[in-house]
């Protein structure tokens, strides 16, 4: 009966990745699920995607459980017809699996009778009086909130807007515990095993010996009265943990016990965190970077007066975008690129590669780190266009829904900290390509003009260049050549 048990395995997303973690299921065991609907949320160390199934069919078991990390390959769940027995479930599963697996990555198998594991919990229907939760359901389009599939699918079915939610998920994200929370709060009734309202208002909940949680925050939640199902899932593996539990008595104003004999003791807490995918990825990076690419920098300031006075005419002129400053610097950055293509090169250690075009990596700043998001064939797109580009590849980075393709690669890199008044500072060459340009603010300095001492608006520019492909000439050329683009903006607009 093999052949009528499909497998749902981690998938591979780029060719970097090597694990994922299960961020959230949108079935329970034992449902119903056809080919095509969404299973499983995937967040990988840059973007979250959603694993679909491919068959119909029960699912079975869920292996991989929310929070927990796997391996690109592994089995996280079966599906399976509700005919096939157990056993047959259960002799899959263990061919499947590693005998090394640890002890709480145990199936969860869908039987009513004999299974006592601890199953995927399915949305919790929201019974509401009349008019109760409408002023949640007020607000703008919600479409950018960062929030989880399930919190997001569970707003859209009980008619409420997620910009009256406050996120205290993974990255602030919006969770289904955040969207209970607040019907909760509204006068709403949540109908299931997490909690009621009573006619005072106050939430009961109910047993939370099920609940994940570590054994420090089990101990403080039964000395502070604190029901585990009133805390968020911080910790590692899906657990509660101590801080969790804290938080919940901070807002409750319960404080701990307070030692004997008079002596201060600090309140003061430490929340240790495992370090996060995609934190493990850019160390692991950049580390490399340093310590395989000899770095040389060089440095020029260029006036960019003139370039401000093109961009508020071009503003003033369309409504179609803003263009920024930094627009402006991928645009000159892709015509010097093309005019000094020894730069527009990436290098495996082995191998180099030049490209046609200029696909330029833009440092984005997220929650958890960085991604660098690609304005392919920048040379050819005029400033509007790289504009509305960058502003959804911007957006999109940040709510964790950039493509593979999207991030991965590219031929030349900018970082830019202007916007947080750096003046000047030294960037890590992104691998495989060959040199980053470090962007710092504009300011006014005093300058020298025949003979004269003026003000103008200056920025200053430094390229880190990977010395075993990229010889010091030729990095000068290439800033030589976009300080003059950016000096004479009219030039790179031909």
């Amino acid at each position: 009966m093999t052949n009528e048990i499909k497998p749902i395995n981690m998938p591979k997303w780029g060719m970097e990745m090597s694990e994922g973690d299960i961020n959230a299921w949108y079935f329970a065991v034992g449902d119903q699920v056809n080919a095509g609907d969404d299973l499983v949320d995937i967040e990988t160390s840059k973007i979250i995607n959603t694993v679909t199934a491919s068959d119909s069919g029960v699912l079975r078991a869920i292996i991989g459980a929310t929070g927990e990390t796997h391996l690109v390959g592994a089995l996280l769940g079966v599906i399976a017809s509700a005919e096939t027995s157990d056993a047959d479930i259960q002799a899959f599963i263990d061919s499947n699996t590693s005998a090394a697996a640890e002890p709480e990555a145990v199936a969860e198998v869908a039987d009513p009778v004999a299974t006592t594991i601890e199953t995927a919990p399915a949305p919790v229907p929201i019974s509401q009086p009349a008019s109760s939760l409408n002023n949640l359901a007020e607000g703008e389009d919600d479409s950018l909130v960062a929030a989880s599939p399930v919190a997001r699918r569970l707003a859209a079915e009980y008619g409420v807007n997620l910009n009256n939610i406050v996120g205290t998920g993974r990255h602030d994200r919006v969770s289904k515990r955040d969207l209970e929370a607040a019907v909760l709060a509204a006068g709403g009734r949540l109908i299931g095993n997490a909690s009621t309202i009573t006619a005072t208002g106050a939430a009961q909940f109910g047993d939370d010996s099920n609940v994940k949680a570590t054994p420090v925050a089990r101990r403080i939640a039964t000395q502070l009265g604190i029901n585990l199902l009133e805390c968020r899932v911080s910790g590692d593996r899906g657990r509660v943990c101590k801080a969790d539990v804290e938080a919940v008595a901070a807002l409750k104003n319960k404080m701990p016990a307070q030692t004997d004999g008079g002596t201060s003791v600090s309140n003061n807490t430490v929340e240790s965190q495992p370090i996060s995918g995609m934190r493990k990825t850019i160390a692991a990076r950049l580390q490399a970077s340093k310590q395989t690419a000899p770095h040389f920098r060089v440095h020029i300031d260029a006036e960019i007066d003139a370039l401000l006075d093109v961009r508020k005419q071009i503003n003033n002129s369309t409504s179609d975008a803003k263009v920024s400053v930094n627009d402006f610097i991928v645009k000159a950055c892709a015509k010097a690129l093309i005019k000094v293509p020894a730069i527009n090169v990436q290098f495996d250690g082995e191998q180099l590669s030049y490209f046609s075009n200029a696909d330029i990596s833009i440092a984005v700043a997220i929650d958890d780190g960085l991604i660098t998001p690609i304005v392919t064939d920048a040379n050819h797109k005029g400033l509007v266009e790289i504009s509305n580009t960058t502003r959804d590849l911007a957006t999109r980075a940040k709510l964790g829904r950039l493509k593979p393709e999207e991030f991965q690669g590219g031929s030349f890199c900018i970082s830019n900290l202007g916007m947080y008044g750096i003046k000047q500072f030294d960037a890590i060459i992104n691998p495989p390509q060959g040199a980053i340009l470090a962007v710092g603010a504009g300011e006014q300095r005093p300058v020298v003009k025949d003979g004269q001492l003026a003000v103008a608006t200056v920025m200053s520019l430094t390229l880190s260049s990977d010395h075993r492909i990229i010889d010091g000439a030729v990095a000068a050329q290439f800033m030589s050549v976009l300080k003059a683009y950016l000096e004479q903006p009219a030039t790179m607009l031909g």
